[in-house]
Formats: structure tokens, C-alpha cells, sequence
């Protein structure tokens, strides 16, 4: 019984460190994302898709953790998840599914659109990338 207890504590230590990192690196992913989209260079769009592909394995080790956590209490703790109870996962877990395709989705979309451009009118291997910028040197 106590040995179960410790997995289970560690479960939900597991979870709440996947948590915690996954809101950070989401947050980074969405200001990356933002300047992205003001200020548009290739290697930031990259940045971007990174940190939402990061969010997204979080979030996929969340589910996992969550599935796992249910089934260890169904197995070995029968006073918390009695063995004829009817289990369901509910709308929160869809939720987190539906938001891990989201980043998966938000990479790829930062991926594929993270080329560099160059401008239509050029003609040699010169051409710069984006936009162009200005040094302040005349």
C-alpha cells in the first residue's frame, strides 16, 4: 500500500513539472510567434516552430502521465478506483488533445514558412533575405 502511494506521488510530480514546463515554453513559443509576425525572419519563425513542437511533446507526456495515473489507481488501489466503477476521461482530456494538435499544426505552419525570400527582381546570389535593412551608413 505504501509503495503505491509513492507511485502515485510520483505521478503527480511528474505532471506538475510537465506543467509548469510546458507554460513556460509556451509562453516563450507565443512571444517568438508574435515577433514573427512583426518582424519577419526565418531563423525566429524556426525558434517559433521549435518551442511549439516542445509544447506539444509536453503535452503528449501529459496525456500519457494522466492515462498511466489512472490505470496504476485502477490496478493497485482499488479503495480510490473501485474495480466496477465506470471510468471516463471527460472534456478536459479531449481539450488537451485538441490543443496538442494545435501546436503540432502552429509548428508546421512555422516551419513551412520559415524559408528565406528573396526579392522577385533579383538576379545573381546576392539577393537578401526578407527585407531590406538599413545600416545607417549613405
Amino acid at each position: 500500500m505504501r509503495a503505491c502511494l509513492c507511485v502515485s506521488a510520483d505521478y503527480t510530480r511528474t505532471a506538475i513539472a510537465f506543467t509548469i514546463i510546458a507554460i513556460i515554453i509556451m509562453i516563450i513559443g507565443h512571444s517568438f510567434a508574435f515577433y514573427a509576425v512583426r518582424r519577419p525572419r526565418y531563423i525566429i519563425k524556426r525558434l517559433a516552430a521549435l518551442l511549439h513542437f516542445m509544447t506539444a511533446a509536453c503535452l503528449l507526456v501529459l496525456n500519457e502521465v494522466f492515462v498511466k495515473t489512472v490505470e496504476h489507481e485502477k490496478e493497485h488501489m482499488p479503495e480510490r478506483i473501485p474495480p466496477e466503477a465506470h471510468t471516463e476521461y471527460g472534456f478536459s482530456f479531449v481539450l488537451s488533445w485538441i490543443s496538442f494538435v494545435l501546436f503540432v499544426l502552429a509548428g508546421l505552419v512555422f516551419l513551412l514558412m520559415s524559408h528565406k525570400r528573396k526579392p522577385e527582381y533579383a538576379d545573381n546570389n546576392d539577393a537578401i533575405e526578407d527585407e531590406p535593412m538599413q545600416l545607417g551608413r549613405r
